[in-house]
């Protein structure tokens, strides 16, 4: 965090006293984090998956308790925002590739975390250098040489030249093509007196995960482990439950009974001989 002095007894809606006379200020940091897929070739298309309740009727959700889920192909470049109440979801996928088991396209997904976007006034520098962060995802074709979400050159700039808006502006086909997808998240900072001096760790992750690319789980053929510190109980004839004559307690299940070694303690089975 970055501190400035404040006097003594005054507060300040704009930040946190987080040690005597010194303010953290209210702040955000954005992310963009750019995927340059290749979903079993470079001609993929990003598709937006939602899942909506269903009218109940009687002849498709008698019970109402279904639901759709709607699929809806990105065809040129734009941008799309997070909407958790419809599940919405980023699907990465290969038209020409279908998996043998649902003859869907292999793809790849992830659900773009509904994270609170550029605070600034659109009118503002700050806010008109950062286009990208208006917005949770970008779909852009791929040009050579674009890889900053807010252009190459943001240091002192007036406004976001050559970024993601500029891409998705021009309305490039996205469509079975070689596409760009920009996930963009954010930490709304409100400083509190606990992340002085050392701020605990913030931790955002992105879940990007297959969607009909394999044609099983791949982690089913990982090798078991085993736990070296499991000891097998009643072998030879040794028993901490039924006993044995080895271990001199008989097969009475005496040491089972015992509230002392097994913590029971019931109407029949008193506790410590009450």
């Amino acid at each position: 965090m970055s501190v400035v002095n404040i006097d003594p007894g005054k507060t300040s809606k704009y930040g946190n006293i987080v040690s005597p006379g010194a303010l953290a200020q209210n702040h955000q940091h954005i992310f963009a984090v750019r995927i340059d897929p290749a979903i079993d070739g470079h001609n993929n298309t990003v598709v937006q998956e939602e899942s909506l309740p269903m009218p109940m009727n009687p002849e498709t959700n008698p019970h109402g308790n279904g639901y759709e889920v709607v699929s809806t192909p990105i065809k040129t470049s734009t941008h799309i925002d997070a909407s958790p109440f419809t599940n919405r979801t980023i699907k990465i996928t290969n038209p020409h590739k279908l998996n043998s088991i649902s003859s869907k396209p292999v793809g790849y997904k992830f659900i773009p975390s509904a994270t609170q976007l550029l605070l600034a006034d659109r009118n503002s520098i700050v806010a008109k250098r950062a286009l990208f962060a208006q917005h949770h995802v970008w779909v852009t074709s791929y040009k050579d040489y674009e890889w900053y979400a807010g252009g190459e050159f943001t240091n002192m700039s007036q406004k976001e030249i050559n970024g993601v808006a500029d891409a998705a502006a021009r309305k490039d086909n996205v469509e079975d093509t070689d596409v760009v997808v920009w996930n963009v998240f954010g930490l709304t900072h409100n400083p509190r007196v606990e992340d002085w001096p050392v701020m605990p760790m913030e931790k955002h992750e992105i879940h990007l995960r297959p969607a009909d690319f394999f044609d099983r789980n791949p982690a089913i053929n990982v090798a078991g482990s085993k736990n070296m510190s499991s000891v097998e109980v009643g072998r030879d004839g040794e028993s901490c439950c039924n006993g044995s004559s080895a271990n001199g307690h008989g097969e009475d299940g005496s040491v089972q009974a015992a509230p002392t070694s097994h913590l029971q303690g019931t109407d029949t089975i008193p506790v410590n001989g009450d």
